[in-house]
Formats: structure tokens, sequence, C-alpha cells
């Protein structure tokens, strides 16, 4: 499998549409590497080959035109750049984020590092709807059935705002034990505490952004999605300095400033997302006070499908956050060094995740159509292309580790710790990006068990042992820390790989 991904060509390129007279000589089987190369071509493997079997004559289909090729790598990337570039501003958003708290001093860094890694373990029923919203949502708009869309976005925003909010106020009875737990010291407590209120007050709002953003995704609006996400991390960035620093009539507020403006850009992209998708020019009309209404199956329905999702996050996160812990050991600069390169790594993973996020939702259509073919094509071409560009995106950060670091950090001893950290993390981005794309190509398909059970193997035989062991056990200190997070992040990628080719969710049904 990892010779099918990486290799630059096929080593068994088609000959489809080249001239009999030709197809003896080496020249067409350059040609066709080329246009492996230009198409990202993937060799589906022998399963994957048996499930795209014509039922009724038996012959393979595996084998596309070069024109379907070309047409879905145009899709592919019709759905999946907006995509992917309203999560990189996202990511940019969090980066610019981080900036200026770091002008303050590491303490925020830290304090912002602590609570979101506890605030996305909260927002786990966020992340369960939607994945369970993405398949569903996707199919029925293939299938053209207008009204039951409609239905399952409505059941979803429901869903949204009320766990989420549920997750908000939890988050107020645990805060405390849980920054206490991760080794914060006292003033990176204090900040963490001022940063968490208004998000957690705002954490239904926030998830309900999410599903604005999905549902355009799912609707064949990726467009307009991007612009989506282009409103609330402007309104974000813009209002950061302001209210960190209170510059001109704003009062200086300092972290607490940031967690508003984060809070409200969230708010504000919600609102106008609920009036957008009502309008008569969507794709789908969501009349969300009329009918149909939200329907407590349909509720179930979308839980059903997104709890192993659901479950992948939270272990996820919650091995995260024993990474944290772990990090923790050698003190709050690392801790801040080890949040500012996270930073840095979540663009590249965000990126990817919004890359395959609008790659799926085009799956899940072409599923809800059953042309099983284009989906695969889909799957594989879009992991293929998350491969190359994290693979890309490595190398620029390898390079570039230095000036990175002095955007965060004037301390030479923090600059050169920071710069030997990011440089070992950046080494797993292309597995890394794999990974990513295999998991969401299973959520597109609503068949969340696998990539489960692989995070759970992930985080807690890999992730959190691997850290531990190479750090503190072994005493190779942050470096060592560091080196098994790489390693780790490099199996579960190779694992993703293998899942991914099985197949079995081009056979699944919603």
């Amino acid at each position: 499998p990892v010779r099918c991904w990486l290799l630059a060509a096929d080593p068994h390129p088609t000959t489809e549409g080249l001239r009999p007279s030709a197809q003896t000589t080496s020249t067409p089987r350059l040609h066709a590497a080329k246009q492996y190369i230009i198409m990202i071509s993937i060799h589906p493997s022998t399963k994957v080959k048996e499930i795209l079997r014509d039922p009724v004559t038996g012959q393979p289909q595996h084998e596309a035109s070069l024109d379907l090729k070309k047409t879905i790598f145009k899709q592919i990337l019709e759905y999946g750049l907006p995509s992917m570039t309203g999560f990189v501003v996202g990511s940019l958003n969090e980066l610019v984020d981080t900036f200026w708290l770091a002008k303050i001093g590491p303490e925020p860094v830290a304090a912002v590092t602590m609570f979101m890694s506890m605030f996305w373990t909260l927002m786990t029923a966020n992340i369960l709807i939607g994945i369970g919203s993405v398949s569903i949502i996707a199919r029925r708009f293939g299938e053209k059935d207008i009204e039951r869309t409609e239905r399952a976005m409505k059941s979803a925003m429901l869903l949204k705002l009320t766990l989420g909010t549920a997750s908000g106020l939890l988050g107020f009875l645990i805060l405390n034990p849980v920054l206490h737990l991760l080794g914060a010291a006292p003033d990176v407590h204090a900040l963490a505490v001022d940063y968490a209120g208004v998000m957690l007050i705002c954490s239904g709002v926030i998830a309900g952004a999410y599903s604005i953003f999905t549902f355009l995704r799912c609707i064949g609006q990726p467009r307009l999605s991007l612009w989506m996400q282009i409103l609330a991390a402007g309104t974000n960035m813009i209002f950061d300095p302001l209210l960190i620093f209170g510059i001109g009539p704003f009062p200086e507020m300092g972290i607490f400033g940031a967690a508003v403006a984060t809070a409200g850009s969230f708010t504000l992209a919600c609102i106008v997302g609920i009036f957008i998708l009502q309008r008569k020019q969507s794709p789908v009309q969501v009349r969300w006070l009329g009918k149909p209404f939200p329907q407590r199956t349909e509720m179930m329905h979308i839980l059903r499908i997104g709890w192993p999702g659901g479950i992948n996050v939270l272990s996820f996160s919650i091995a995260m956050n024993i990474a944290v812990k772990i990090v923790s050991v050698y003190g709050t600069e690392v801790v801040a060094i080890y949040g500012a390169a996270m930073k840095v790594l979540h663009f590249g993973f965000m990126s990817m995740v919004g890359f395959t996020l609008g790659t799926s939702a085009l799956l899940g259509q072409f599923l809800g159509s059953k042309e099983l073919l284009k989906a695969w094509m889909v799957g594989a071409q879009a992991i293929r292309i998350a491969a190359w560009i994290m693979l890309a995106f490595g190398a620029v950060i390898f390079a570039g580790a230095s000036p990175i670091i002095k955007l965060f950090f004037d301390s030479p001893e923090m600059h050169d710790l920071g710069v030997a950290l990011l440089r070992i993390m950046a080494l797993c981005l292309p597995l890394s990006g794999i990974h990513i794309g295999a998991e969401i190509a299973f959520e597109g398909a609503g068949m969340n068990k696998p990539p489960m059970i692989l995070s759970l193997i992930h985080g807690w035989l890999m992730v959190v042992p691997f850290m531990y062991i190479l750090g503190p056990w072994l005493g190779f200190g942050p470096h060592g820390v560091m080196w098994g997070w790489t390693l780790a992040h490099s199996f579960g990628g190779i694992a993703a790989i293998w899942l991914f080719q099985r197949g079995w969710w081009l056979k699944h049904e919603v």
C-alpha cells in the first residue's frame, strides 16, 4: 500500500486511448505515466477491484477513461480547494491569535494551549454530529431528495445548538480540575479561566457556525462555505489586536479580549449563514421555523452514524491532553513552544481536513447516486493530493523553522529549542496528511467504526506511549518527546493507508 500511494506513477498504467500501433513502444508507457502524475491516479487494490466489478456482467469497472479522470479531478478541486482555503484561513486566524498573545508573554500562549485541548474534548458532540450529518446530507442531496436533505440540516443544527451549549456548561464544572490535572502553573491557570468563560458560554453557537460551513459544502456550495469561513476568521483577526491591546476606542482586555473576538466572529458567521440558507436561491431552502420539522428519528440516525467518529475525536483529544501533560514536565516555556509549534502544524493539518471534508461531500454524493467508481476515484485522488501537499508544507516548515519560531519568541534559548522541536515534528506531515484523508473518506461514506478503532490504537498505543518512553522514561527530554510524537503519527499514517485500501467503505449503506 505504501508504494501505491507514494510512487509518482502507477506501475501498471492503462493504454486506453492510445493508438494500437504505438502500444508496443516505450513512448505510450511514458505518456501514460505523465497522465497518472497529472491526474493523481491511484491503482486500486485487489479487494477494491472486486467491489467495483459489475454485478451483472462480472466485468471489472475500476478502469476509467482519461476524460472521466479529468472530470473527477476538476470536481475534486472545485469542492476541495475552497474548503481547504477556508480551513487555511481559519488556521491562519489561530496563528494570528497566538502571535498577538505571545507579545504579552509565554503564559497566555500556554493558557490557550491547555484550555483549547480541553475545549475540543468538550466539543466532541459538535464533531460527532458534524460527522453524522455530512454523510446523510450529502447522500440525500446526491439522491435529489430535497425535503429529506432540509430535514437533516434542521435536525443537525438543533442538535449542535443544544448539545454544544450543554458541553459548554459542563466545561464550567470541570475547568479548574482539568487545568490542575494538566499541570497549569498558577498564573497560567488564571489566564486560562479568563479565556474559557466566553468560549464556554458561546460553545453552542460556535458549533452551529461549523454546521453552516458543512451544510454549504454538502449541497454543492463550497465557495460560499469558503466566504463564510473568511467572514468568521477575518472578523476575529481584525478585532484580536484591538481588544487585546486596547487600540483606539476599544478597552484593553488582554486574553479575555482574544476570547471575545473569537466567540463573536463565530456568532456572526452562524447568524449570517442561517439567513443565507433560508433564501429561495439556495439549492436547499431551509425554512428554519416551518415544515419539514426536525425529527427525533433523524437526530438519532445522525448520532448513530456519528458516534464512532465522536469516540474517535474524544479518545484522541484526551490522548492529546495527556501529551500536554507529558510536555508540561519540562516547564511553561516548553509548553508554550509546543503550543506554538502545534498552531503552525495545525495550519497544515486543518488545510488537509478542509480539503478532504470538501471532497468527502462529493464522495457522499457519488455514493448516494450509486456511482462507486467515481466515489473511489474521489477518495483515492484526494488522499494522494493530501500527501503531496503535506510533503511540500513539511519541507517549508523544516527549512523555515527559525524565522517561524522568531515570530513567537525572542528568547535565544526558546528559539533554539523551538527550531529543533518544530523540525522534528514536521517530518511526519506527509503520512499525517494521508491519515487525515483516509479517515475523512470513511466519514463521507458514513462508516466510522474502522477509523475509531484506528484512532484508539493510534492515540493510546502509539502517541502517548511513544512520547512518554522517549521523553521522561528514557530521559531524552523535550527532543525525545517530539520524536515520539513524530514516530506515532508516521505509523498512524501507514495504518490508515492499509485501512483505506480495504475498500469496505464503498459498500456501506446509510
